[in-house]
């Protein structure tokens, strides 16, 4: 009897330690796609808009930025009403200042959605900042990819910069 009572005892402990990290990941729905770093999930029964850590996709509203669409609707192919796990920021607070949450996306095939996007030339590696550099090697190596083989935002030279998107390369592409 005794032995029972230490291995529901042993039990209990572990369940409740697992319970304390729970918050980091779970599984969810993509329900909306806002653009290709930035979605709207089901959390806790509220719709919660998630931005994508550690990269950065062309603008869809205000300014128009070249490859902003396409982005966009890769998002919505591969992410809109999937199962999808978020991995949440390791900040103690895992939200931006505008209060989006911050995470990474975890297709059901086991993909990390910011890897995909940045290798398929759609997204550079960007906010990159401790303690959200879990993934920072292959990030970087799927952005090198993708530079050598010139693909979508890395086929203008100037486009990409460190603060972004510069379209006046695209202006002066076109005169």
């Amino acid at each position: 009897m005794r032995k029972w009572f230490i291995f529901f005892i042993v039990i209990f402990f572990i369940a409740g330690c697992a319970q304390q990290n729970n918050g980091t990941t779970f599984v969810t729905t993509v329900e909306h796609v806002i653009d290709g770093d930035t979605v709207k999930i089901r959390k806790d029964g509220k719709l919660v808009t998630v931005r994508l850590l550690n990269i950065d996709t062309p603008e869809t509203y205000r300014e128009k930025q070249a490859y902003g669409e396409e982005a966009k609707q890769f998002a919505k192919d591969v992410l809109l009403h999937k199962k999808v796990t978020i991995e949440l920021s390791a900040k103690e607070k895992p939200y931006d200042r505008y209060g989006r949450l911050l995470a990474y996306i975890w297709m059901e095939d086991q993909t990390l959605y910011q890897e995909k996007i940045v290798k398929e030339g759609l997204a550079r590696v960007a906010y990159m900042f401790d303690p959200d550099t879990k993934y920072a090697k292959q990030l970087y190596e799927a952005q090198e990819q993708a530079k050598k083989a010139k693909k979508r935002i890395w086929s203008v030279d100037g486009y990409v910069t460190e603060k972004g998107f510069d379209m006046s390369v695209w202006r002066d592409k076109a005169s």
